[in-house]
């Protein structure tokens, strides 16, 4: 039975949240260790897509006034606010048994188990069919908000999209980067990402859908034996190499803390101070 290790870390800054992800993923290329990390952010904060531009993707000054968090991940996609959600990371060493060559049938794969793990809550959660257009204005610009509609193979139930997930390769690896929602706060995202209301009608929390409340710390454990089972692998809990430890601070430090990667040559001027 394959070995993996099995993160689950409290709630951490939110550069260092994304740093942590990534010195992973770095590490994997030496390593070959495939890990599923599931964490919390220590405050609410807005990450945006690799090539997402801040300029109409967030409420810049708005954000900037009121001290939120504006990060930029290493992978795609759109703007997700991060308060009131369990995020995952999934790092696997390529070629895999368990994922196909294409990112799409990966995020399948992927899709698939968490859906399943959702159904063992008692959600009716299922894989979207097709990708939804970015918007249903014809006279709007595409929405910035990751949540406005899923992309094929994300997971949705009754018609709203739960979770949203990115994802970057290497020759020799990926990193799957996912926000599950817990309680979906229209009225937040409203206040920090420039959104028409119809964008916000597209997504719900598990506690939204859900007859009883559920903690995150339940989730992750429920999501952490389901993909365990599911792809008979063995979920070793660990933690934290030294090099890992070590990487993510240079990274904190060098890149997610900096004006250089969050604006991308959008201006020097930061959205958060």
């Amino acid at each position: 039975m394959p070995a993996w290790r099995l993160l689950i870390h409290e709630p951490q800054p939110p550069a260092l949240a994304l740093a942590v992800d990534e010195a992973i993923a770095m590490q994997c290329a030496k390593s070959r260790l495939a890990t599923l990390r599931l964490y919390q952010w220590d405050r609410p904060a807005i990450s945006i897509g690799r090539f997402q531009r801040i300029d109409g993707a967030v409420r810049a000054e708005r954000c900037r006034s009121a001290g939120i968090p504006v990060l930029r991940r290493i992978t795609g996609g759109r703007a997700v606010w991060h308060d009131r959600e369990l995020t995952y990371s999934l790092v696997s060493p390529l070629p895999s048994p368990l994922f196909p060559a294409s990112l799409t049938e990966t995020v399948a794969v992927i899709g698939r188990v968490l859906a399943g793990g959702l159904q063992a809550l008692g959600l009716p959660a299922q894989l979207s069919a097709v990708a939804f257009p970015a918007t249903r204005r014809a006279d709007a610009r595409p929405s910035p908000f990751c949540f406005d509609a899923p992309a094929r193979h994300e997971v949705c139930a009754g018609g709203k999209k739960l979770i949203g997930s990115a994802q970057r390769r290497w020759r020799d690896r990926f990193l799957q980067q996912g926000s599950i929602l817990l309680r979906h706060d229209a009225g937040a995202v409203a206040r920090w990402l420039p959104v028409h209301s119809d964008d916000l009608q597209t997504a719900a929390g598990l506690n939204d859908l859900l007859p009883e409340p559920v903690e995150a710390d339940r989730v992750a454990e429920q999501l952490a034996r389901h993909v365990a089972s599911a792809w008979k692998i063995a979920l070793q809990p660990g933690d934290l190499t030294a090099e890992e430890t070590a990487l993510a601070g240079a990274l904190v430090r060098e890149k997610y803390e900096t004006v250089a990667w969050t604006m991308r040559g959008e201006g020097k001027q930061p959205v958060t101070g």
